[in-house]
């Protein structure tokens, strides 16, 4: 019996167990690529030519979050983190980039979908 516990904690302590967790708790999930691709519709259809700047990306995590899961309820809170997680930063590119070209970082991540394409 001693032999087949210690069988398993060498098993389940194995390097790939743990990249393999380590990929599952940060992997992109359909919700949050979907959110992340209705963001990117948004920048391109609205001002596409203006700058991106970190705040906006802030700002428009938290709003499709709330929009989505209702104004300050814990599901919000965990879908902006999920969309932070892997929306690129803005302030630590070393040159400006507008919102049409975040956008398409933002496609580049999530995975491609026609503009104005429904879920």
């Amino acid at each position: 019996m001693r032999d087949r516990i210690r069988a398993a904690v060498a098993y389940a302590s194995a390097p790939d167990m743990d990249v393999a967790l380590a990929h599952a708790r940060t992997a992109l999930d359909a919700p949050t690529r979907v959110l992340m691709l209705d963001i990117a519709d948004k920048l391109s259809d609205t001002n596409p030519g203006l700058g991106m700047r970190e705040v906006t990306r802030l700002a428009y995590a938290a709003r499709y979050a709330a929009d989505e899961h209702g104004t300050g309820t814990v599901q919000a809170t965990a879908a902006t983190g999920r969309l932070l997680r892997h929306m690129p930063r803005i302030d630590t590119r070393p040159a400006p980039i507008s919102r049409g070209e975040y956008a398409l970082l933002l496609r580049a991540v999530a995975g491609r979908r026609a503009p104005g394409a429904t879920r």
